[in-house]
């Protein structure tokens, strides 16, 4: 029972965290205002985090590892590459565009506690053996260099994370619904194959 109790009380200072990190940013979000805000004594937040860059850290970790854990089951999985992009735009980045706060951490302090760049890389390989796949099973030209394919998915996906932040807070017309529409005629638009034929 301990046991059980120890990892909740890690999860109340993580979902904290990220909470007051999402509204305050990571510079104006002392220990002070994670052990006020949890209630529980500072040596509890030590007792399972060094300081607040390991707290960060842990919360983008866990982040990137259920977006990219969703990620690889799906190849794991889906033999067909058509079916395979659906799922990923279907399921996993859904998921991932749930998490506000997450979103407001990865934009604001992202590249400094994200290891970014490798995390863009694998996401990179994943999409860009399926685009090929695609390509090669329609018959088209593959003309999509993975350093093209890189570009475009740190476009989308920081276009993506930030519309969802804009449209959260701010009144501009947009919603979750239409930001994954307008992803899904991007893609079929671009690989010229209607990858949600019959689907919707």
């Amino acid at each position: 029972m301990p046991r059980l109790k120890d990892e909740e009380k890690r999860t109340l200072i993580m979902n904290t965290s990220k909470r007051l990190i999402s509204k305050n940013g990571f510079h104006n979000t002392s220990i002070s205002d994670i052990v006020n805000a949890t209630g529980l004594p500072v040596g509890t937040i030590y007792t399972y985090f060094r300081n607040k860059e390991d707290i960060i850290e842990t919360i983008v970790e866990i982040g990137w590892n259920e977006f990219y854990s969703g990620l690889k089951n799906i190849v794991q999985r889906q033999g067909d590459p058509l079916v395979r992009l659906r799922l990923i735009v279907d399921q996993v980045i859904p998921q991932l565009i749930s998490d506000v706060d997450l979103i407001n951490i990865l934009l604001t302090e992202g590249v400094t506690f994200t290891g970014l760049e490798d995390k863009i890389d694998k996401i990179t390989d994943i999409i860009h053996s399926t685009i090929h796949e695609i390509m090669k099973r329609t018959k088209q030209e593959d003309s999509v260099s993975r350093s093209y394919m890189r570009t475009a998915i740190v476009v989308f996906f920081l276009g993506i994370l930030n519309s969802v932040k804009l449209s959260r807070s701010k009144k501009i017309g947009l919603n979750y619904e239409s930001i994954i529409s307008f992803l899904k005629v991007t893609i079929s638009q671009s690989l010229g194959v209607d990858i949600w034929k019959d689907t919707e």
